[in-house]
């Protein structure tokens, strides 16, 4: 089976272990094709080789683009036909949005150099929204010729039927996680605070001001201190309310993914405080699955996906409650046993259902089905059959 892999997300190193894992799987060949370069809410990065994973099946294409940044509206050179040529794809997997400009430039030279390819796209967008002009026809145009569709959690499906796309929909996260090949936690060096941690975009919607909140109503807040890592609009309010509120706050700029781990090492517990707005709610959480793998206890709010990721590996409290939290964080703090229970369970939740390998192999059995069941590009046209 041969699989077109497109995506940003794809450009840092850390991300491409999934697609090894996917390579790795009897019968597969993979062209990956990333941008040159993307530029993320966190940082700007040149796209990473993809090299030193034991997947020699894999053909990693880095193709010059415009508007990289802009995750539905940037294009690739027109060397993405010539790839699509010469690979002749079975299937064509692109993880851009339902109405992303590359996902349609690239379904449209499917259409004439690849016409017997299946198409399958992801989505994580979990809010109704309404489109106009080229988004909606680029939506649309993306729809009927997509076999099939992953949406990165339930209600990104219930969207996506909302929307019309009445194919099969599956529900599975973009990317897992690799658990660490020791077991062995390293030690924190403050051991006479108790360090909160987060990791992230420091915005409003992500709650970052709750958890300070939160922080100042502890019992053992004096014995207790902030860690955050990452950078945003609200650093700055973060900084003064905790300031204001006398509580201990570190921080560090944002890291890329291969140095996440050192980070959560310190860390005693890390949180997710998410709150839903009427724009965004939160799509998964990916760094739960990086804490739960380190070994780190996680507490997350009730926003969006958090409570299905986390599942009973961890503490859900309900978004904005920061009396809630508080008394979360002080149990924690108070139960040194609790949070080694926490620690195991969330390791045991990444082994059965997040690695990247159990990941892939769900994609395989996906792509599999579309191979039996789905239509070619080619045979797709016009409006979304019911």
């Amino acid at each position: 089976m041969k699989i077109l892999y497109v995506g940003h997300t794809y450009t840092v190193r850390a991300n491409q272990a999934k697609i090894a894992a996917l390579a790795r799987l009897p019968g597969v060949e993979i062209a990956l094709v990333t941008p040159h370069a993307w530029q993320g809410p966190l940082y700007k990065n040149r796209a990473d080789r993809f090299e030193g994973f034991s997947a020699e099946n894999v053909h990693h294409h880095i193709v010059p683009a415009v508007g990289i940044g802009k995750e539905s509206g940037f294009l690739y050179s027109p060397r993405i036909s010539r790839i699509i040529k010469e690979f002749q794809p079975d299937i064509i997997h692109v993880e851009q949005g339902t109405y992303a400009l590359s996902y349609a430039q690239i379904l449209w030279a499917a259409k004439r150099y690849a016409p017997k390819a299946r198409a399958i796209f992801f989505t994580w967008w979990n809010l109704p929204y309404e489109l106009h002009g080229i988004k909606q026809r680029a939506e649309s145009f993306n729809f009927a010729h997509s076999a099939t569709a992953i949406a990165g959690n339930q209600a990104a499906k219930e969207i996506l039927w909302e929307r019309g796309f009445h194919r099969p929909i599956h529900v599975l996260p973009q990317l897992g996680i690799d658990l660490p090949a020791s077991n062995d936690r390293r030690e924190n060096d403050h051991k006479e605070r108790f360090r909160i941690g987060y990791a992230g975009r420091i915005a409003s919607e992500k709650g970052v001001l709750d958890l300070v909140h939160a922080a100042a109503r502890m019992e053992h807040r004096e014995k207790s201190e902030l860690y955050f890592v990452g950078t945003g609009g609200e650093l700055e309010r973060v900084k003064q309310e905790a300031g204001n509120n006398a509580i201990s706050l570190m921080h560090h700029t944002a890291v890329r993914n291969e140095s996440l781990p050192e980070h959560l090492a310190t860390m005693d517990v890390l949180v997710l405080p998410s709150r839903s707005t009427p724009e965004w709610v939160e799509q998964f959480g990916h760094i739960l699955l990086e804490a739960m793998a380190a070994g780190i206890p996680v507490i997350g709010s009730s926003s969006g996906e958090i409570p299905n990721v986390i599942g009973d590996a961890g503490m859900i409290f309900r978004e904005g409650n920061t009396e809630e939290l508080a008394a979360d964080l002080d149990r924690l703090f108070a139960n040194p046993g609790e949070r080694n229970v926490y620690a195991s369970l969330g390791k045991q939740r990444i082994a059965q259902h997040f690695t990247h390998e159990k990941i892939a192999k769900a994609q395989k059995e996906i792509y599999d089905g579309m191979m039996r069941e789905g239509m070619p590009v080619v045979s797709l046209n016009g409006t979304i059959a019911s």
